[in-house]
Formats: C-alpha cells, sequence, structure tokens
C-alpha cells in the first residue's frame, strides 16, 4: 500500500550523542532526525533535511533551531572554529556561538536578516534552480533506491 500513496517521507535517527537533546539536567528530551522525501506529486523527491523532534512533556519540532543549519552554507554567514558571524548589512556583523544561536533569535534585526537569508538562499535558490542540484537532494540516497 505504501506505493499508492502521493507522498512519502522517510525519517532516519541519528545515534550520535550530539544529536540529542538533553534537558538542564541531562536527561533526553529529543533526538536529531534527517528526513528525506521519497515520493511526491509535486516533483521535489530526494529534498531533505534534519531537525530535533522533542518528546516527552514538550513534544514537537525545534523549529529556529534548525535554521542555523539552512543558513550555514550562504555566503552571508561564516564560521572560524566554533564562532559564526552573520553579515548584518550596512558593514555590521554579529558573532555568536551555535548554543547562542535561539538567544540571538530572539533580537529583532538578528532574526530578520536570517530569515532574509533563508528566503534567498534557500527558497528562491531553489525555485530558481540556481546552484548544484546536490545541495537540496540526497543524490546518493537515490542511486541507492535505485539500485535496489
Amino acid at each position: 500500500m505504501i506505493y499508492a500513496y502521493s507522498l512519502r517521507i522517510w525519517l532516519t535517527g541519528r545515534k550520535a550523542k550530539a544529536s540529542y537533546v538533553l534537558d538542564d539536567r541531562g536527561f533526553r528530551t529529543g533526538s536529531e532526525v534527517k528526513v528525506t522525501l521519497k515520493k511526491s506529486r509535486f516533483g521535489t523527491q530526494g529534498r531533505q533535511c534534519t531537525f530535533k523532534i522533542l518528546w516527552g512533556n514538550e513534544i514537537g519540532i525545534q523549529d529556529e533551531e534548525s535554521w542555523l543549519e539552512a543558513v550555514k552554507g550562504s555566503k552571508h554567514v561564516t564560521q572560524s572554529g566554533a564562532w559564526y558571524t552573520l553579515d548584518i548589512g550596512n558593514d555590521e556583523n554579529v558573532k555568536f556561538q551555535s548554543a547562542t544561536w535561539v538567544k540571538k533569535l530572539e533580537d529583532e534585526v538578528f532574526r530578520n536578516r536570517v530569515l532574509q537569508i533563508m528566503d534567498e538562499e534557500v527558497i528562491l535558490k531553489f525555485d530558481k534552480r540556481e546552484g548544484e542540484a546536490s545541495e537540496f537532494y540526497d543524490i546518493e540516497a537515490d542511486e541507492n533506491v535505485k539500485e535496489n
């Protein structure tokens, strides 16, 4: 029956310690999941993303935490060791670490710039078919599916 549906999404859990979401006392409250769109009537199969799912008392998805992954590849975000630098414009840069990402998003100027970068670098770039397909698709996984 799975082939009859018009949309099929595969969720794959990661087993690395860094992929767990921990509360302030060190207990696991969630995990990181890799999502691959396997079948879609909209023609976008093969696209992938990762995000963290919370379970327990606070069930849901950590949406804002995954935004850093979306903008990391942008020319407006540079990384040097554990530090990231976001070009806000007007020759102004903001330095931060991934641990302070959610706190930085509380600043309206910072948040708006991140949303603008996601719109330009991810959404519009995909719609206009700019860049390499490997930026948007899991090409190796598609080849493995064809072989099986």
